[in-house]
C-alpha cells in the first residue's frame, strides 16, 4: 500500500495536467510559508492538502496508511518537543516535564512536516517522474556552479527507486510473517531480519538498474523538453502565492 501511495498513477485530473514546474514551484512556496504559519494555516493547509489528494483521486486514507513510520516519527518529535522545551508545567510531575510550551512547539514542527510530506505525496503522485527530472532541470538551469543535468537524473532516479524499495519492503514483510518472526520477543533480531535482506535487495536492485543504464549509454546530457506554461498553469502559481499569503496572514 505504501508503494502505491508513493508511486505514480496515470489520470486525467486537473493536477495531473498542470505543468511539473509548477507544482514544485508551488511546493516550495507553500514550504516555505509553512516554516512561518501558526497552527490555524497549518490546519487549514492540512484540509487543502486532503482536498487536493481527493480531487487527484489519492485515497486521504491510503496515504496517511502508507505513512504510518513517518507519522510515528512525527509522534516522537512531538514528544521530544514536549519534554525538552522549557515553559509551564501541565503536570506537576518531576519525572514528566511536559509543558504547555513544548507541546505547542511540537504540533507546530509535526504538522509542518506532515503537510510538507502530504503535498510532496501529490506532486510523486499526479506528475511522472521523466516530468520531474525535466522540470528540475529546467528550474535549476539558471543557477551557476550547480550541474543541473546530474543533479535532475538524481532526483528522477530517486522517484523512480522509492516506490521500488517499498515494495520489496512488504515482499520481505510478508516472508517473515510467513516465517513467524514477528512472533520473536527479541525486537533487535526482528529489525535485523527485516533491515539486512532489505538493504542487501536494494543495494543488488541498484546495481542491476546502473548497469542497465550503462548498457544503454544512458548519461546525464540526456535532455527532455518543457512545454511552455499556459495561462493555466500561472493562474494555478497565482492561486498558490495568494494562499500562502493567506496563511502567513492568518498565523
Amino acid at each position: 500500500m505504501a508503494a502505491v501511495a508513493f508511486g505514480f498513477r496515470s489520470g486525467r485530473t486537473v493536477l495531473h495536467a498542470l505543468d511539473a514546474r509548477v507544482k514544485l514551484a508551488a511546493l516550495v512556496f507553500v514550504s516555505l510559508a509553512g516554516l512561518y504559519a501558526g497552527l490555524p494555516a497549518l490546519g487549514l493547509a492540512f484540509l487543502v492538502a486532503f482536498c487536493l489528494l481527493a480531487l487527484g483521486r489519492c485515497s486521504p486514507l491510503r496515504c496517511i496508511l502508507g505513512m504510518k513510520w513517518y507519522l510515528v516519527l512525527l509522534a516522537c518529535v512531538l514528544i521530544a518537543r514536549t519534554l525538552t522545551t522549557p515553559g509551564d508545567l501541565i503536570f506537576e510531575l518531576p519525572w514528566l516535564p511536559a509543558t504547555r510550551q513544548g507541546v505547542h512547539a511540537g504540533l507546530l514542527a509535526a504538522g509542518r512536516l506532515l503537510v510538507i510530506a502530504l503535498l510532496g505525496l501529490l506532486v510523486t503522485f499526479t506528475t511522472r517522474p521523466s516530468d520531474i527530472r525535466a522540470a528540475v532541470e529546467w528550474l535549476l538551469r539558471p543557477i551557476p556552479f550547480i550541474p543541473h543535468r546530474q543533479a535532475a537524473t538524481m532526483i528522477g532516479l530517486l522517484v523512480r527507486f522509492i516506490p521500488v524499495i517499498l515494495s520489496q519492503s512488504a515482499e520481505q514483510q510478508e516472508a517473515l510473517r510467513a516465517r513467524s518472526i514477528e512472533n520473536c520477543r527479541n525486537p533487535l533480531r526482528r529489525t535485523t531480519a527485516l533491515a539486512m535482506p532489505l538493504l542487501r535487495r536494494t543495494c543488488v536492485t541498484a546495481d542491476r538498474l546502473a548497469s542497465a543504464m550503462e548498457a544503454r549509454c544512458y548519461g546525464a546530457e540526456r535532455t527532455i523538453p518543457c512545454r511552455p506554461v499556459t495561462a493555466r498553469e500561472w493562474s494555478a502559481l497565482v492561486v498558490v502565492v495568494g494562499f500562502c499569503a493567506l496563511m502567513l496572514g492568518i498565523s
